[in-house]
């Protein structure tokens, strides 16, 4: 979800597994030149996915080992949420929403999809993808003991 803390606990994660981190939206932006918020505006949402899934697909195909933020949405197009699943670890963090909520009135980012719904809404479509992730936490600490050091 957005405003979860995919991108926080990620890069602390990436830092302790000595990994790379990439964090989805920012590549894509990197690529096209454009904020994903003026690719939803110009091109579409449709648009958008089509570049999750390039970007994905080679992510995985260049990069042996890392730690990927990816959108809230990502899971739920396409077969990303497959090949996420064949090429890693799936990680849910399920913050609560009205955690979510708070730090979103904090964030001066623009979340195009909370324009057109509400968090509530925006969770119950992406659910099913979400619970079938291989873990799923609520806190930092959760992810150190799934990938500590001493595995």
């Amino acid at each position: 979800m957005p405003g979860a803390g995919k991108t926080t606990m990620g890069l602390n994660l990436s830092s302790h597994l000595g990994l790379q981190f990439i964090d989805l939206d920012a590549c894509i932006e990197k690529d096209t030149n454009q904020s994903v918020e003026e690719i939803f505006l110009e091109k579409g949402e449709s648009h958008f996915r089509k570049l999750e899934k390039k970007s994905i697909e080679k992510i995985t195909l260049t990069h042996p080992s890392f730690v990927m933020a990816t959108g809230g949405g990502t899971p739920a197009f396409f077969n990303n949420f497959e090949l996420m699943q064949r090429e890693g670890t799936t990680i849910f963090i399920d913050t609560p929403l009205e955690e979510i909520a708070q730090r979103l009135k904090k964030d001066s980012s623009i979340r195009p999809l909370m324009k057109e719904q509400t968090l509530s809404e925006l969770y119950e479509k992406r659910k099913k993808w979400y619970n079938q992730a291989n873990h799923t936490i609520q806190k930092y600490n959760e992810l150190l003991v799934l990938f500590s050091k001493s595995e």
